[in-house]
């Protein structure tokens, strides 16, 4: 029998967002909210999003809401990025993350 719910979000979503959101917060000295609120900015960021909503009927809905709406980007950090951060014990700084991918590989 399958499982029910949502698929996991892939290894390459979770490493792409949480690695660039450390960045920013490094390169221009902000938190990571405020980080992720710049990486929205970006002009990839809409690729990503549809690869992190491949599996759900409504990719192109999911991905508009995300980059339009300022309440969805708050739930999403709250719910997602923080734990993607946490998760890969993140709050070290990048070359923590750089440790985890060598694990990986």
């Amino acid at each position: 029998m399958g499982t029910k719910g949502r698929p996991r979000v892939s290894d390459f979503v979770k490493i792409s967002i949480a690695y660039k959101v450390i960045q920013y917060s490094k390169r221009y000295n902000e938190t990571p909210y405020k980080a992720w609120f710049r990486l929205i900015k970006h002009r990839a960021f809409k690729d990503l999003m549809r690869e992190h909503y491949k599996n759900t009927k409504h990719r192109e809905h999911w991905t508009r809401k995300l980059t339009q709406s300022t309440d969805s980007q708050r739930k999403f950090y709250s719910k997602h990025i923080k734990s993607f951060i946490k998760e890969y014990k993140l709050n070290s700084g990048i070359g923590s993350l750089k440790e985890w991918l060598n694990r990986v590989r």
